[in-house]
């Protein structure tokens, strides 16, 4: 795979994921750390929610929620992978958004010529 195809792949898997992160982080920002531990969003979805089989991500969404909220020490407790994984989620929707328009751009132009 050359470089340009492997920036093309990597780019449709930006845009495909980003809107999980986007839903994350709007999920995180709707509803508070306590919503968030008793299952609120699963719960929206016709859900009931499951116990945490305690992994490597055990706590990251109130760890996000915190983040949302401004509590950076709470989400620090809750699992200290969020100074890592809360930013990704950020730079991966404008990521993908930028590609977004810059597809769209593209397109435009292509069809005005």
């Amino acid at each position: 795979m050359d470089p340009r195809q492997r920036n093309a792949a990597l780019q449709i898997v930006a845009v495909v994921v980003a809107p999980l992160a986007l839903a994350a982080l709007a999920a995180s920002r709707v509803w508070d750390v306590e919503a968030m531990a008793d299952g609120a969003p699963v719960r929206l979805l016709g859900f009931e929610p499951q116990p945490c089989p305690g992994c490597l991500l055990c706590g990251m969404s109130r760890a996000f929620t915190a983040a949302s909220h401004g509590e950076f020490g709470r989400a620090l407790d809750f699992n200290p992978l969020v100074v890592f994984a809360y930013p990704a989620a950020w730079a991966l929707v404008a990521a993908a958004a930028l590609i977004v328009v810059r597809f769209a751009r593209r397109r435009l132009v292509a069809t005005r010529s």
